[in-house]
């Protein structure tokens, strides 16, 4: 039987998650259009040049009991989604679709991402037993639209 297009790209995201040098998630993207094409991959880490949590054998969040979705100014890794987006342009974004392994939310930094670059819907899975869920990018957009609270206010939780 062939392997439905939505399970295929999740599992080719769940490979670049294992490049990831994040102690605390791996995670990978993957960006595809609407050809079937990927345009782009990404997996969170940290950027170029920069010593990682995994090279310096330690990771302040970690270390600090920092909760994830928080204080995201505290961590020296790029997400794999904005890894992604970053790797393909927003050309390259324009009503694609981006598939997440690794995590089953998306933080509100990736969502801003998300919408500035075009992507028109995410699948996300955590795991091998978690379902994968389907998010359409105008659902995000009413999100971040509707928001009362200062954004500053929410990060600093």
């Amino acid at each position: 039987m062939i392997k439905p297009w939505h399970e295929y790209f999740l599992e080719i995201a769940k490979t670049c998650s294992t490049r990831s040098n994040c102690f605390r998630a791996k995670v990978g993207a993957v960006i595809v259009g609407e050809d079937k094409k990927i345009k782009a991959t990404g997996y969170n880490g940290t950027p170029s040049k920069v010593i990682s949590c995994y090279e310096l054998g330690k990771c302040y969040r970690i270390e600090n009991n920092i909760p994830s979705g928080t204080r995201y100014e505290t961590c020296r890794s790029i997400h794999a989604e904005q890894n992604a987006i970053i790797q393909a342009g927003q050309d390259r974004c324009k009503d694609a679709t981006m598939y997440i392994w690794g995590h089953e939310f998306i933080c509100i930094l990736c969502k801003r991402f998300i919408v500035q670059a075009g992507i028109k819907e995410v699948y996300l899975q955590k795991d091998e037993k978690s379902p994968m869920k389907h998010v359409l990018v105008e659902t995000i957009r009413d999100e971040l639209s509707n928001q009362i609270e200062p954004l500053t206010n929410t990060l600093m939780k």
